[in-house]
């Protein structure tokens, strides 16, 4: 036998995975958790009991999808979007943004369906939204209650590849509203917005008559005129016969223009041009070829003939609008689709995955976001589809020391060919990093660190620059964890202060965070189930005939205890069990009648009369946590349904008023009956010194006031029990009725909310066995000391049925007051027996406080 005291003082590991109860050969094992629930880890080592969920609002169509994005100008003028169905509002500071009574809010053309589809990128004051069913979108805020969204006018495209066949465009006019047609069918009804590139202009498509014939309107081109072809009529301008064709050499002529504005007027080389108004007629010409173009001249093409005249007639200069196969069109619009990604890189506005384009990247103008004329220059837009044997669609972008595209085959990084210069159209390179692909959701960047989650949802992966490779590495930041996140994260949001945790949101709408401090080595999962209840604990008949007597139902109440009905032979007699017998009789309907009067009956449970063979199950006095389940030995003619927790669907983090990031969620929940969804943001880590700010319940709403027995305001929580800390100390559950409680004592600070349980469990311990390792021995855990840091109420023991209670109050204490938080040790016998394991359970059900820094158990190992 020996005896040991190990120390258990570091949880940056976090929550481990089954799959290591055995491997004690890894240091992380000693730093991490079997259960880590309701708590978050800090880089310190220390877990507290996360804090609970303040109220701010029910969201404006509680049946719809609702999702959450953030808006950010600067630290103080941060805001939370609502985004539902074809709307958003505006959230900030724990509460609604109102004009004149009335929630701020604004028109969009998102369904519920698409907001989860949105990505977005902000600049200031203005957000760009992306969404590939809709164009482009633009949030602008000019106050606080002044909100604007717009679709962005896209100036000179970006377009798709220029023509290469044989079909032709022809305009009917160079400014304007024109007619444009083309030699064979090109256009589609769902072009209209849509831009062409044709001669040295743009238009946008306005209607659509036919696949030949669209009327569009002509857009400013790249030099600043709205013109399709340039046209200018002057009285300085002159002509130069070059070689007269009695020379025999090749006419070099010209047009001299002594005000020197073609190219200002934006004639260039390789356009035809029209001229008319000429003394001499010769010097007229339907279709005249410039092959050099100066301020001050226009040199054509030998073929074009002009004698000698001067200055002084009214000549017009015009670009000729002739059939040219040379165009090309926009690549956003509703036949091609609208990009699904967004990013801002080096002072361009990029996008990227069109629907016929999904490995395109499109790049603005250098510091001109809307206009995406490409070229040469250094400055102009430019866009790169990535070449590989698979078509990858783009997943995301995002910005850091490169662009990084993920896609749903592997991720990439476009930089310039040169590392000390810009991206130009000239030396843009883009390179896979990894192969591991991506799911469909906005990556996060923490510092030059970008955070996506793998395609198939489970993972998340680290991309990070590394030195010794020149190339990013993505390792599996959930491969110690793997159980948290196996049903598949949809969202994340990553909140700075004060522990720099990742939040995400899990398709089963559980809260999962990770402390993630890569400099520390810290990469710490936890797990969180917030307070209340969702859904409704159900049973339907259906096939009443050949329900078999003697089949069950078990219903475990939220306390744990079960009770079991039991069919009897079909009937319309009453069953000879008359506590828990019920006997199928004529129809699912009044079946189901039977099973509810006998459910009914029982003083543990209320059931409404059921409707359609479904009867609806819940407890006359349930717990304050904790669901009703229901199973039946025959789950194909009695199906069933659980009470289960609150779903968080979305999450957003901005930063708060406290030197805290404020964590912002939609929770849906069932309230009184009725699906509700809310939103909700996390309340602060650091609430001083005083018990009384100490804010541990969900879903809640705190009083501050004169001291009063009667607290209303709580119609969100109709019908619900909730618990209640009053003055920093706990007070008996109640149950809301018409928005208010009662309580047993008056109270002048109070918060009032849905209780949640916070739950540690160390790993199985490995120490003392005096014949190497303590693993599967029989051991003993005599006592234990935890080390706490202002914490009020702990439970602590061999599992989560054996736990005893600390004492934190001493005769010497104020019965009427509340206590005070304690920092030290607490040392208590340890209930339990011999076993194989070693599990200390660390456990908080009151809305208390509670931060454990270490835990030191005394036992004993028998090694035979």
């Amino acid at each position: 036998m020996a005896k040991a005291s190990p120390t258990l003082n570091n949880f940056t590991a976090g929550e481990l995975s089954p799959r290591l109860d055995g491997r004690t050969d890894i240091s992380k094992y000693f730093n991490g958790a079997k259960t880590m629930q309701n708590f978050t880890i800090h880089p310190h080592g220390g877990a507290s009991r996360r804090p609970g969920t303040i109220y701010v609002n029910t969201v404006k169509a509680s049946a719809n999808t609702t999702r959450l994005i953030p808006f950010e100008f600067n630290v103080e003028q941060a805001y939370i979007l609502e985004f539902g169905n074809q709307y958003f509002r505006i959230h900030k500071d724990g509460g609604t943004v109102t004009s004149g009574g009335s929630a701020v809010e604004v028109t969009t053309v998102y369904t519920s369906a698409q907001v989860a589809q949105i990505k977005f990128t902000q600049s200031a004051d203005v957000m760009y939204l992306v969404h590939p069913s809709h164009p482009v979108y633009k949030i602008s805020r000019t106050s606080h209650t002044a909100w604007s969204i717009t679709a962005v006018d896209f100036r000179r495209g970006p377009m798709q590849d220029e023509n290469t066949s044989s079909t032709t465009l022809t305009s009917n006019g160079r400014t304007g509203s024109v007619t444009i047609t083309a030699s064979a069918s090109t256009f589609a009804a769902t072009d209209v917005g849509r831009l062409i590139k044709l001669h040295d202009g743009f238009a946008k498509i306005t209607a659509f008559t036919n696949a030949t014939t669209v009327t569009a309107a002509v857009q400013e081109n790249k030099s600043g005129r709205t013109e399709l072809m340039p046209s200018m009529t002057a009285t300085t301008l002159s002509f130069a016969e070059g070689d007269p064709s009695a020379t025999g050499l090749e006419h070099n002529d010209r047009i001299v223009d002594s005000a020197a504005n073609f190219v200002k007027e934006g004639f260039k080389v390789g356009q035809k041009v029209v001229i008319t108004g000429a003394g001499t007629s010769a010097n007229n010409n339907s279709s005249a070829l410039l092959v050099q173009v100066t301020d001050d001249t226009m040199l054509f093409a030998p073929s074009v003939d002009v004698v000698d005249e001067a200055a002084g007639q009214s000549i017009t200069v015009a670009g000729k609008l002739e059939a040219d196969d040379s165009f090309s069109l926009g690549a956003f619009s509703t036949t091609t689709g609208f990009p699904a990604c967004v990013s801002f890189y080096e002072e361009r506005l990029v996008f990227a995955a069109t629907t016929n384009q999904p490995q395109t990247v499109f790049f603005s103008v250098a510091g001109d976001f809307e206009d995406f004329a490409d070229g040469v220059n250094a400055g102009d837009a430019l866009s790169y589809t990535i070449g590989s044997s698979q078509v990858n669609v783009i997943r995301y972008l995002a910005s850091s020391r490169v662009l990084i595209v993920g896609t749903s085959g592997g991720e990439f990084a476009v930089s310039a060919s040169g590392s000390a210069e810009p991206l130009s159209p000239t030396n843009a390179q883009i390179k896979r990093q990894a192969s591991y692909g991506t799911a469909d959701i906005q990556p996060i960047n923490v510092g030059p660190v970008t955070l996506f989650v793998q395609r198939a949802l489970r993972k998340i992966r680290e991309l990070v620059f590394n030195f010794d490779t020149d190339s990013y590495n993505a390792p599996d930041l959930t491969i110690l964890a793997e159980h948290i996140t196996e049903t598949g994260v949809i969202e994340m949001a990553w909140q700075q202060e004060p522990d720099n945790v990742i939040w995400c949101v899990l398709t089963n709408g559980f809260l999962v965070g990770m402390t993630y401090r890569r400099e520390e080595q810290v990469v710490a999962w936890h797990e969180h189930i917030l307070g209340g209840r969702f859904g409704d604990a159900t049973i339907t008949v259906s096939d009443y005939a050949n329900i078999a007597t003697g089949s069950l139902i078990k219903i475990t109440k939220s306390n744990g205890e079960t009770i079991i009905f039991k069919s009897e032979a079909a009937g319309a007699s009453a069953p000879a069990d008359t506590t828990f017998g019920f006997r199928p009789n004529t129809n699912n309907n009044t079946t189901a009648d039977n099973i509810y009067t006998r459910i009914n009956a029982h003083p543990d449970f209320t059931v409404a009369n059921p409707s359609a063979a479904v009867i609806i199950v819940t407890e006359t006095s349930p717990q304050s946590t904790g669901y009703v389940t229901i199973e039946t030995s025959d789950p194909t003619r009695l199906t069933t349904t659980n009470q289960g927790n609150a779903v968080v669907e979305s999450i957003a983090t901005i930063p708060g008023t406290a030197d805290e990031d404020d964590l912002y969620m939609i929770v849906k929940r069932t309230v009184n009956g009725s699906t509700v969804r809310y939103i909700e943001y996390l309340s602060n880590y650091e609430f001083g010194t005083d018990i009384k700010d100490a804010y541990f319940v969900d879903c809640g709403l705190s009083y501050s006031g004169s001291a009063a027995t009667s607290l209303s305001g709580l119609n969100h929580l109709e019908g619900e029990k909730v618990v209640v800390l009053g003055d920093g100390a706990t007070h008996p559950d109640r149950t809301v009725s018409s928005g208010a409680i009662t309580l047993s004592r008056s109270v002048k600070k109070a918060h009032i909310g849905f209780n949640y349980i916070s739950t540690l469990q160390t790993m199985r311990i490995d120490s003392g066995g005096t014949e190497g390792t303590s693993q599967g021995k029989t051991k003993r855990i005599n006592n234990i000391t935890l080390r706490l840091y202002k914490s009020v109420g702990v439970k602590v023991g061999s599992s989560e049925t054996e736990l005893d209670l600390i004492p934190f109050r001493s005769s010497a204490d104020d019965m009427s007051e509340a206590l005070g938080m304690f920092t030290g040790d607490k040392e208590v016998e340890f209930r339990g027996g011999y076993d194989n394991d070693g599990f200390v359970f660390v456990k908080q059900d009151q809305p208390l406080p509670l931060t454990v820094l270490a835990i030191f158990p005394r036992l004993q190992t028998f090694d035979q």
